[in-house]
């Protein structure tokens, strides 16, 4: 029997707050429409303790039943490239499709869905991918010892997040397409992706060892160029989602003049802030938001066609008039 190895409370702190930082990160990542946390945090929850939980139970009985017919060095092997991706993708992936239902159910009350587009796949992906590594990572460490567990934190802290993205952007794609053939093969079909580039990375790291960590490497600047163009889609979509909201009065010029840009939103915000308006700041930052929200709404609408969509966009309109009418009583009264 191994001897468990003894990971000590601040390596075991480190690769906590490593993991908390990967998720605050990739959220931030999100430039224009960032997921609340409430979803966020639950979904990485979900990774660190369920998913791995499930993956553990499963991943063991295949693993125990594999090998009473066959080596142990070939149940390993067989696990790892086989089972294992399946079970823990879907494990993982059930969260996010638990957490889109939620959110999507939600927006009757909000206006919102939260869960829509490629960035959002990618931020709960990622998330559910950091929880779930840490928990295995710390695993690893007590059985193999404080360097395979440094190594792991290492170079694959972002495997499990690229892995599950791609079941995120299956399912982040939905409200995306009118056809329902597409919103049920989309999922499927970034599901199916996860487990073989999961299955492809275990493959390389067990036969070829640090080569797997090239692959990854590979895949991750696949991710940077994704996120980079999803974002640019974004930006046209505010742009053009608010340039008639300005002839109606929902939006300024001032404010359609910073809204596509992220950077100047920003510089306004500091410049708010180190000028003391700090009251200015955070009703700027919150009728901004529902104002991109309002873009984005737009464009789903404008490709969805429906009533529900149609509703969501008064919604949001009204909701930034009658925030707009709160401010003006406050800084009257």
């Amino acid at each position: 029997m191994r001897k468990v190895a003894k990971l000590s409370g601040a390596l075991i702190g480190f690769g906590i707050v490593q993991a908390v930082i990967y998720l605050l990160f990739i959220r931030a990542v999100d430039l224009y429409e960032r997921e609340p946390l409430y979803y966020v945090v639950p979904v990485f929850l979900w990774g660190f303790a369920v998913a791995t939980t499930v993956s553990l139970v499963f991943n063991t009985l295949f693993q125990l039943t594999l090998s009473s017919v066959t080596s142990v060095r070939t149940a390993n092997f067989v696990t790892a490239v086989t089972e294992a991706p399946v079970v823990e993708e879907c494990s993982k992936g059930f969260a996010l499709l638990l957490v889109f239902f939620i959110a999507y159910l939600a927006r009757r009350r909000s206006g919102l869905i939260e869960f829509a587009g490629v960035m959002d796949g990618i931020v709960y992906g990622s998330a559910v991918g950091f929880g779930f590594a840490i928990a295995e990572d710390l695993l690893y460490g007590m059985q193999y010892g404080a360097e395979t567990f440094i190594v792991r934190r290492i170079f694959g802290g972002f495997a499990h997040a690229s892995f599950t993205s791609l079941t995120g952007i299956g399912i982040g794609l939905i409200p995306w397409v009118h056809n329902r053939a597409l919103k049920v093969i989309l999922p499927l079909l970034g599901l199916t992706g996860a487990i073989v580039l999961h299955a492809t990375f275990n493959l390389t790291a067990t036969l070829f060892g640090p080569v797997g960590y090239l692959v990854l490497f590979c895949v991750i600047l696949m991710y940077v160029v994704i996120i980079i163009a999803w974002l640019a889609i974004e930006r046209r979509a505010i742009r053009q989602e608010l340039s008639d909201e300005v002839s109606t009065g929902t939006i300024t010029p001032q404010e359609y003049a910073i809204l596509p840009s992220y950077f100047r939103r920003t510089g306004y915000y500091l410049s708010l802030i180190f000028t003391g308006r700090l009251g200015v700041w955070r009703r700027a930052r919150r009728l901004h938001a529902t104002a991109v929200d309002l873009a984005l709404a737009k464009r789903l609408a404008r490709r969805s066609g429906s009533q529900g969509s149609m509703d969501r966009v008064r919604m949001l309109r009204q909701k930034i008039v009658a925030m707009r009418e709160g401010a003006t009583i406050q800084a009257a009264s």
